[in-house]
């Protein structure tokens, strides 16, 4: 029933698309997308009936839950593999369209209606002729389905019990909270896109779409920047490795479009303020779209192993075109606005505020070009020589890390700087009492960790950054009322310094080792001893668990051994973590029989400061809302 009802739906949302495509009347146009919205809505409502009530004659539903999952990971299982996931990304492209229509929708530039109906068309186009979450089940496996069908009205069959999700992804709560924040970030970079390019095909050549995108940009960045934190916590709190972010190559594709937005919402005030940089940005305003393609490309298509990465049918090829022809789009248009391009002025003031930005901008591009190259060269090696390559977090952390701490002086010297060139002596003058304080913390805590003059320069700048901002946004409290944009760009930046600083400790303090121990046995660590007690198993219904206590002082914690019934009795570790503001330990059971336990114990430093960094950052968009 839910099976024909959902591909139904999805052709009449189709049907839909088609008629916003070619309507002019403005009127008509919102109505069709208010119902292009509701449509998708209850698309996605079926599709979550149908895993609560267990219809495992959808082929999408045997295979990714199962009648034993937990209702939350039930919720979940909609993004939990391909067909589900762009079922999602409709959903949510719907809810951007409704916001540009909005918000950001002129009358006379009904060319933005057909780049946004294109874009739907597109993904829509490709969950009803290949990848369907409503496709009913023809043929049984063992446990799921085998073979399914997209049309309506079929016979078909239905498994007694379902497949159920990966394990990784039914280990954590954050698996109903994380992707679908992500997607939100994702998805929305869409806007900024259709803002430049329908105002450019229109003439529209003035700075009002830079003002506009700019607007469009700021909040799917806070959503990127929200996920990708969320995604580094279920990293940390999941998988065991002690980590929250290896360089995977799906971890990069978000983090690209990040760096990218990140960029245009400097950039875009320099444009706004000065009327220069317009190719720049326009180029900036397409390339965060095209690279969360790029992205759904590099995650869905099977070009690689990850633990983050689904495939399925021709994805790939479909997405390749895609891309192709939104490229090839993006490049009409510019080519079309060559003149409005050379009109942009001249940056004289390279040492000034603007100036910093732009240097801002090459530093950030310079990252995505880092990271792209390192996810996107092992590909093309293994397409040539038909040999897998492996590129490490030394590329990244070589490369990367020294572009953060230009970054971070970046930021420092352009906080109230005048238009002016920056004269230094004076800037040391005006700031003497902060580069001190800050001079003063670092060589402490260099003496203290015993460290290099890399972590000297690094907390050096960062607290300098975090001193300096916070005295001046204080001090402008003091004078009345300031912009709710002043006060979220302060506020994210003032996060990123404070998140320097965790990043820095975790990098070069943290330690490990691995043990071999036994139940009454004691192990001592970090000058910390720590109680081997008596494992225990769980039986519930998804899942057995061996846990094993660990007690530290008062303080008992489980490092436990997740098998999943349904999955092949795939084991899934997760960690016991003593948390405290300096440094968190990170235990994870590696072995376990009978008589001994193999335990990989860890000093995560920073780690607070981490996670205290990232969440100033993400709600830097509080004071934004409240301006806006």
């Amino acid at each position: 029933m839910i099976s024909n009802i959902g591909i139904i739906v999805t052709w009449i949302s189709f049907v839909n698309l088609i008629f916003l495509l070619f309507s002019k009347s403005n009127l008509q146009i919102h109505k069709l997308v208010r119902l292009n919205l509701f449509i998708h809505f209850i698309l996605f409502c079926l599709l979550e009936i149908g895993l609560f009530i267990d219809d495992f004659s959808i082929s999408y539903i045997a295979n990714y839950s199962a009648s034993t999952t937990p209702p939350i990971y039930k919720f979940a299982s909609l993004w939990g593999s391909l067909d589900g996931s762009i079922l999602l990304w409709n959903f949510v492209l719907s809810i951007y369209f409704l916001v540009y229509i909005k918000y950001f929708h002129k009358k006379e530039l009904l060319v933005g209606i057909k780049i946004f109906s294109s874009i739907l068309i597109f993904f829509v186009g490709y969950t009803i002729f290949s990848s369907s979450p409503f496709a009913g089940c023809i043929e049984l496996s063992s446990i799921g389905c085998a073979n399914s069908s997209l049309l309506p009205f079929e016979n078909l069959l239905s498994s007694e019990y379902g497949r159920g999700p990966n394990p990784l992804l039914q280990n954590h709560p954050l698996m109903a909270i994380h992707p679908p924040i992500l997607y939100a970030g994702y998805i929305g970079l869409v806007m900024p896109f259709v803002i430049s390019t329908s105002h450019l095909i229109m003439k529209k050549t003035n700075n009002e779409w830079v003002e506009m995108a700019e607007k469009a940009t700021f909040f799917p960045w806070i959503f990127l920047t929200a996920g990708i934190s969320l995604g580094a916590a279920w990293s940390y709190e999941v998988l065991g490795w002690g980590g929250y972010w290896a360089w995977d190559p799906v971890e990069n594709v978000s983090f690209i479009p990040w760096l990218l937005a990140t960029a245009f919402l400097h950039s875009a005030k320099t444009q706004i303020r000065e009327s220069t940089l317009i190719n720049w940005n326009y180029s900036l305003s397409c390339l965060m779209f095209l690279s969360t393609i790029f992205g759904t490309f590099i995650t869905r298509s099977g070009v690689l192993i990850s633990v983050h990465a689904f495939s399925n049918g021709n994805i790939g090829t479909y997405l390749l075109i895609g891309l192709s022809i939104f490229t090839a789009f993006y490049l009409l248009v510019g080519s079309k606005n060559t003149q409005y391009f050379l009109t942009a002025k001249k940056l004289n003031n390279w040492f000034g505020r603007s100036g910093f930005f732009i240097a801002n901008n090459i530093v950030l591009f310079s990252a995505t070009i880092v990271v792209f190259v390192g996810t996107v060269y092992p590909i093309f090696y293994e397409t040539l020589y038909d040999r897998q390559l492996t590129i490490g977090r030394s590329f990244y952390d070589t490369l990367v890390g020294p572009l953060l701490l230009i970054l971070l002086l970046l930021i420092v010297f352009s906080e109230k700087l005048p238009n002016k060139n920056l004269n230094l002596s004076e800037w040391i003058k005006g700031n003497q009492k902060e580069i001190n304080i800050s001079l003063v913390i670092s060589i402490a805590m260099s003496l203290y960790y015993e460290a290099s003059y890399k972590f000297i320069f690094t907390i050096f700048a960062s607290t300098v950054l975090v001193i300096i901002l916070s005295k001046n946004l204080f001090s402008y409290i003091k004078k009345g009322k300031i912009s709710g944009s002043y006060w979220s760009g302060q506020i994210a930046h003032i996060g990123i310094g404070i998140f320097a600083i965790g990043l820095i400790l975790n990098v070069t303090q943290s330690y490990s080792k691995e043990v071999i121990t036994s139940p009454g046995s004691t192990i001592e660590f970090g000058g910390k001893n720590y109680s081997i007690n008596q494992p225990y198993k769980e039986s519930k219904d998804e899942k057995d668990v061996i846990n094993l206590p660990i007690a530290k002082n008062n303080k008992i914690k489980n490092a436990s051994l997740n098998i999943f019934k349904n999955s092949s009795q795939q084991a899934i570790s997760s960690p016991a973590i003593f948390r405290n503001i300096e440094s968190d330990t990170y235990i994870t059971i590696k072995v376990i029989d009978e008589e001994y336990f193999k335990l990989i114990i860890r000093k995560n430093y920073g780690i607070f400061i981490i996670w205290l960094g990232l969440a100033m950052t993400t709600f830097s968009i509080y004071p934004r809302i409240r301006n806006e």
